[in-house]
């Protein structure tokens, strides 16, 4: 492995590291808040389409493709709270024209957000993305290439966002703008700086909240009784 590429990798990893340690020690904080009124938290699903080009290649247009995944929303009080998601998402650009390349990428993206509640429906959020690339391919013509060894696997962006939540969040929809934070282009070439926009627009819709679950379903929660113990 080149000694740059070893580097740039260990950084990404670094930070990776940190932002996850962040994000488990404020919900682990959160925790705290449960008994005192806050309300539950809940697991929704959510799809929509993705309005995607790549910034610093000039020969593209946006492409639309989709996106889908599972959220969850996790409340410190009634105003402010954190936001999950894993989305697999469809990225990338189109042809600029009938003789230029298509580029599709292919992420699981991990955003993880605070949100705050303007009121009781309308709120806004922001925090950090996680993408891990599963595929890259280039088409030109009738020609499809492989070229995900040209992009790196790892990529961090910034969203932010507006969101409306209806019938006591049992519905919503979101329009967020992800910004590429990183060059997600192997090459050292210089100039050669390519980053993910992605424009996001999604409907949610709320699948269960973890107080109705966990009192419905009590055998997965409760530890085990004596007589399901082995014996010793």
């Amino acid at each position: 492995m080149n000694l740059g590429n070893f580097t740039k990798h260990k950084i990404v990893m670094t930070k990776l590291k940190t932002i996850s340690m962040v994000v488990v020690l404020l919900a682990a904080t959160n925790l705290s808040s449960f008994g005192q009124g806050a309300p539950k938290p809940i697991v929704g699903a959510k799809g929509g389409f993705n309005l995607a080009n790549i910034g610093g290649d000039a020969d593209n247009s946006m492409k639309i493709a989709p996106h889908f995944g599972m959220y969850t929303e996790v409340f410190f009080d009634y105003f402010l709270m954190m936001q999950a998601e894993i989305l697999f998402s469809f990225q990338g650009h189109a042809a600029a024209d009938d003789f230029s390349s298509s580029l599709n990428l292919t992420y699981i993206n991990i955003p993880i957000m605070a949100r705050y509640n303007l009121g009781y429906n309308l709120n806004v959020h922001t925090g950090i993305q996680f993408g891990f690339m599963l595929s890259a391919k280039s088409k030109y013509l009738d020609e499809k290439s492989d070229v995900k060894d040209q992009f790196k696997g790892i990529e961090l962006g910034l969203p932010i966002g507006v969101g409306y939540d209806f019938m006591d969040r049992k519905f919503n929809v979101t329009a967020r703008y992800v910004i590429g934070l990183n060059n997600i282009s192997q090459s050292d070439l210089p100039g050669d700086v390519r980053h993910n926009n992605v424009l996001q627009l999604s409907f949610g819709m709320l699948l269960f909240r973890v107080n109705d679950y966990v009192t419905t379903h009590p055998a997965l929660w409760a530890p085990p009784s004596r007589e399901d113990l082995p014996a010793l």
